[in-house]
């Protein structure tokens, strides 16, 4: 059914703070579909809790989500999921609190109809791609996006923003962003659908920090919290090299004392790779390397790799097999950075929250595609 033709309901039910169950261990790629089938049906049931209308009124938002379209779990052998570098780069907040949540890529998402014909990504906006927000566990609001773009064979679809903005049962449908400063701070987790069925979940803080300088034009900063902090990432770079890549973001009110204006900092920081315990190798260039980090903003640093003991970059095909350890030091941190990570048949070998035959929870899967390969903090 056309977006432009639903009529919301603005009623409210009692929260349902746990929507996601534990879905059976994906054992094989032949059984993801029937894995698929079994993502929730998040549509059904209550969508809020006692203040999300009030906070949802107070943004111009909040009303239930539509039923969306039934789709085609079949087209695809394996789970949707989004690629964990675009949850990481799509969902971002500025300092004075305002969210964007958008151009993410989703993986094996159909685009067929159960009852057959081809999804129109235009005219079926309002019953294709939606994100629902929550926070603490209450329901707050759903997003709407375009699926007009398209790639690898159909296999990943964006979740750019929406190509319309109307207003339905007195509301304005087509942001994507929230304003923290009216929602509030606390643990948020966005969920993924695709037609009727969700299949993604995703989640993070949002967190204010208030500054004591009252002479300061800014008083407080909103920043988010969440892999960001905990993740860094190898990466198969079209040019044969292996790239290393972290993030960081800084939150001083004014890093430079002597430019109130300047809001990014300069941080030195290097990477070295240790194979089974011996130095292997190093970052590519000469000396430290320089970042010039984002006030509250999380972005990605990345370099190459060149050997220690002779000339030449690292490259990801002939990487040897072993046990690797990438230690990070970055200035202004008291201790470096660990990830470590495996190497057989000159592959890195994916962490069990990625590998889809080990990931029991399809909803959660770290999704690198073939090109990522994401390591978690060592605490």
């Amino acid at each position: 059914m056309s977006a432009l033709l639903v009529v919301s309901v603005l009623s409210f039910g009692s929260a349902n703070a746990q929507l996601l169950k534990t879905l059976g261990k994906v054992n094989s790629a032949a059984n993801t579909a029937k894995t698929a089938a079994k993502v929730v049906d998040a549509a059904k049931g209550s969508e809020a809790g006692s203040g999300a209308g009030k906070a949802g009124a107070a943004a111009g938002i909040g009303a239930s989500m539509p039923a969306g379209a039934k789709l085609d779990w079949t087209q695809f052998k394996q789970t949707p999921a989004i690629t964990f570098n675009s949850l990481l780069y799509g969902t971002s907040i500025g300092t004075s609190g305002n969210t964007r949540f958008e151009n993410y890529t989703a993986t094996f998402v159909p685009n067929k109809k159960a009852s057959g014909g081809t999804i129109d990504a235009i005219r079926d906006q309002g019953d294709y791609l939606r994100v629902k927000v929550y926070k603490d566990g209450q329901y707050k609001t759903y997003f709407e996006y375009s699926g007009t773009q398209t790639f690898d064979e159909g296999k990943k679809v964006k979740f750019n923003g929406p190509t319309s903005r109307y207003q339905r049962a007195g509301e304005w449908v087509g942001d994507t962003d929230i304003d923290a400063k009216v929602m509030g701070v606390g643990n948020y987790r966005l969920d993924f659908f695709a037609g009727d069925k969700m299949f993604y979940s995703f989640d993070f803080e949002i967190y204010k920090l208030s500054n004591p300088d009252t002479y300061s034009s800014i008083s407080e900063m909103y920043l988010t919290r969440g892999p960001w902090n905990n993740y860094a990432y190898m990466n198969y770079a079209d040019t044969g090299n292996l790239i290393f890549g972290f993030y960081l973001n800084h939150e001083e009110f004014q890093p430079d004392p002597a430019n109130n204006r300047k809001t990014t900092k300069t941080v030195k920081w290097d990477v070295k790779l240790l194979k089974d315990g011996k130095p292997y190798a190093v970052q590519y260039g000469t000396g430290r390397n320089s970042a010039q980090v984002k006030q509250a903003e999380w972005s990605d640093y990345s370099c190459a790799f060149k050997l220690v003991d002779k000339p030449g970059e690292v490259k990801s095909a002939s990487l040897p097999d072993g046990s690797y350890k990438a230690v990070l030091t970055i200035d202004g941190e008291k201790a470096p950075r660990n990830y470590s990570f495996a190497v057989k048949g000159n592959r890195i070998v994916q962490s069990d929250e990625q590998d889809r035959a080990k990931q029991t929870d399809p909803t959660r899967l770290v999704e690198g595609w073939n090109d990522f390969f994401w390591l978690k903090l060592q605490k």
